[in-house]
C-alpha cells in the first residue's frame, strides 16, 4: 500500500509519451496518455502534432513525460559479435567516433546487437527546449529501440512503428529497417489497441511503468537527475497542498468548536505577529529590489547608446554564412549579489555563434580589425560542429580596454 501510495505521489495516475520523429525531412510528434486503474492500463488519448507549441494543448503542465528521438541526429547500427558491453558495442559500431561526444543505447540477442547513438549537445538542447515549453521530460530513448518494451508482448515477427520495420525473434529485437513511408495498421497489446505511428511513445509511456532493464543506455545518471529534479518539484507541490489542507481542516476545527476557549485569543496573536513579521519582510524585500531595478536601470542608461552603435556596426556588416549566437557588451566578470558592486569587463564584446565558411570568418575579423573602435580581436574558441559548421567565440577589445 505505501509503494503504491509514493508512485502514485511521484507520477499520479497518468503516463505520458512522447516521439519526436523526422520523417521525408519534417517534424511531427505523435503522443499517447496512458491511465492506471488499479492494474490495469487505458489510453487515455493519443494525439499527432506538428509544431511543439501544440503540445501543451495534449500533455498537462508538470506532468512526466518519457520521451523518444527519433529524428535523422539519432544513428542505428546492427552488429554481431560475442561482446556484451555496451561500450565495446558502441566502439564495433562505430568506430571513429569520439564516444564521449555521445548517448548511446544498446540491446542485445545472443550473438546479435542493436546499437543508437546521438550526439549529446543535440539531446542537451531538445532537453532544453521541452523544458523552456513547460514540457517536463523525466526519461529519454533513442530511435525505435525502445519497442524492446514491447516485444514480450505480441505475438508477431515483425512490427512496423512511426518510420521503421522492426523484426522480432524469441521475443527480443533482431532487426530494426528504417522506412520513410509505411501503411497505417494498428497492434492488439494485452487488449490495447495501438496503431503504428503510437507505438514507440507507447512503449515509452509504458517504461514508466515497467522500468524495463533490457535497454542498456549511457545516459542513466542524465535521465536519474530529471526524474530526481520532477520528485522534487512534484512532492514539495503535493505536500504543500496537503499541509495547506491539514492547516484548514485544523482551523475549521478550532473554529466551530472551541472558539470560546482562551487559546483561540493566543492563536490569533501569534497569527498576526507572523503577518506582521511578513510584512515588514516584504518592506525590505521591496526595497532590496527597488535599490537593484535602480542601479540596473543606471547602468543601461549609462550604456545604451554606445551599445546600440557597436551591435549596429557589428550586424550591419555580417556575412550569410554566420550566425550569431550571443553578443555580449561589457558582460559581467562576477555574477550579481546583493549590496555588492556590478563589475564588468569595460570596453569589451563578447560575440559567439556558428559558420560554415571559414574564409568569409576570417575575412569578418580582418573586417573587424579595421574598425577604428575596435583596438583588437581576440579569438577565444574554433571548434568544429561537423564537417560543413564551426562554433565560435571570439572578443572585441574596443579602445580603452585592458586585453
Amino acid at each position: 500500500m505505501f509503494e503504491k501510495l509514493i508512485t502514485y505521489l511521484k507520477f499520479g495516475n497518468q503516463y505520458h509519451g512522447l516521439e519526436q520523429v523526422q520523417i521525408n525531412g519534417t517534424y511531427c510528434f505523435y503522443g499517447i496518455s496512458l491511465k492506471k486503474k488499479k492494474k490495469h492500463l487505458d489510453v487515455a488519448s493519443s494525439f499527432k502534432v506538428e509544431d511543439i507549441d501544440d503540445l501543451k494543448v495534449h500533455i498537462p503542465k508538470d506532468k512526466p513525460v518519457s520521451l523518444v528521438i527519433n529524428t535523422n541526429a539519432v544513428l542505428t547500427k546492427h552488429v554481431q559479435g560475442k561482446a556484451n558491453e555496451s561500450l565495446k558495442l558502441v566502439q564495433l559500431a562505430f568506430p571513429n567516433i569520439k564516444i564521449e561526444d555521445f548517448y548511446f543505447e544498446t540491446i542485445s540477442n545472443g550473438g546479435h546487437h542493436l546499437v543508437s547513438l546521438c550526439r549529446k549537445s543535440y539531446v542537451d538542447d531538445l532537453l532544453n527546449i521541452y523544458a523552456a515549453k513547460g514540457i517536463t521530460i523525466i526519461d529519454f530513448t533513442l530511435g525505435n529501440l525502445v519497442c524492446a518494451t514491447l516485444a514480450s508482448f505480441v505475438d508477431l515477427k515483425e512490427i512496423q512503428t512511426s518510420n521503421a520495420s522492426i523484426t522480432i525473434e524469441d521475443k527480443s529485437i533482431s532487426k530494426i529497417i528504417s522506412k520513410e513511408e509505411l501503411v497505417e495498421s494498428s497492434y492488439n497489446i494485452n487488449g490495447l489497441v495501438i496503431k503504428n505511428n503510437q507505438l514507440l511513445s507507447f512503449a515509452s509511456a509504458l517504461g514508466l511503468v515497467l522500468k524495463n532493464q533490457t535497454i542498456q543506455a549511457s545516459f542513466s545518471d542524465v535521465t536519474n537527475k530529471l526524474e530526481t529534479t520532477f520528485n522534487q518539484k512534484r512532492f514539495t507541490n503535493q505536500f504543500l497542498k496537503i499541509g495547506l489542507g491539514v492547516l484548514f481542516a485544523v482551523l475549521l476545527f478550532n473554529f466551530l468548536f472551541f472558539n470560546h476557549y482562551y487559546n483561540e485569543v493566543g492563536t490569533l496573536k501569534e497569527t498576526a505577529q507572523v503577518l506582521e513579521t511578513s510584512k515588514t519582510n516584504m518592506i525590505s524585500l521591496k526595497e532590496k529590489v527597488y535599490k537593484t531595478e535602480k542601479m540596473v536601470s543606471d547602468i543601461l542608461k549609462a550604456n545604451s547608446s554606445k551599445s546600440s552603435f557597436y551591435v549596429n556596426a557589428i550586424i550591419e556588416h555580417l556575412p550569410n554564412h554566420i550566425l550569431l549566437n550571443e553578443l555580449n557588451y561589457q558582460p559581467l566578470i562576477k555574477k550579481i549579489k546583493a549590496d555588492k558592486v556590478i563589475e564588468m569587463q569595460k570596453d569589451n564584446i563578447l560575440i559567439s555563434g556558428q559558420t560554415n565558411k571559414g574564409i568569409l570568418f576570417s575575412q569578418w575579423i580582418y573586417e573587424l580589425e579595421a574598425k577604428p573602435w575596435i583596438s583588437s580581436v581576440n579569438i577565444l574558441g574554433f571548434e568544429d560542429i561537423n564537417r560543413e559548421t564551426s562554433n565560435f567565440t571570439i572578443k572585441l577589445n574596443l579602445h580603452g580596454a585592458e586585453n
